[in-house]
């Protein structure tokens, strides 16, 4: 996963470069999440989602991709007038304001960047250990 290249599309979304809805770039944002390998968590620290609909799901072996794809078939527009969304989830209701769309661009950024520190760390990490063994049966030749 080319979480940089997520990363960049991000920040495209948020200053929206593709000149997309509101709903577009919710539904996009989504497609992301359900792209990350820790999707679940993601959309439930978003509050996307009633929580105890969550545990009920993970209980019947649904992964974080389900729920996102769910999550975006459920997209509605609140009011004609506005770009203003609300997710009809499971018999939860939450309302989107454009504002609280770009600060979960923001939190699913941040997530990704953080994911792709660890990973960066975690494979340095690696390769010194694949290094120090080496080194070790150098020594031991």
């Amino acid at each position: 996963m080319d979480y940089t290249y997520m990363v960049e599309f991000l920040k495209d979304l948020k200053s929206n470069t593709y000149h997309l809805n509101d709903r577009q770039r919710m539904k996009m944002l989504l497609v992301v999440i359900g792209e990350h390998p820790d999707a679940l968590s993601i959309i439930k620290n978003m509050g996307l989602i009633d929580l105890d609909m969550v545990n009920l799901l993970l209980s019947q072996g649904v992964n974080g991709y389900t729920i996102a794809q769910t999550i975006m078939n459920s997209i509605e527009i609140k009011t004609p007038s506005s770009d203003e969304l609300s997710l009809s989830c499971f018999g939860y209701i939450k309302a989107i304001t454009p504002s609280e769309l770009n600060i979960y661009i923001d939190e699913v950024m941040e997530r990704i960047e953080a994911q792709s520190m660890y990973s960066v760390k975690s494979i340095e990490l690696e390769k010194e250990q694949e290094m120090a063994l080496d080194e070790i049966e150098e020594f031991l030749k």
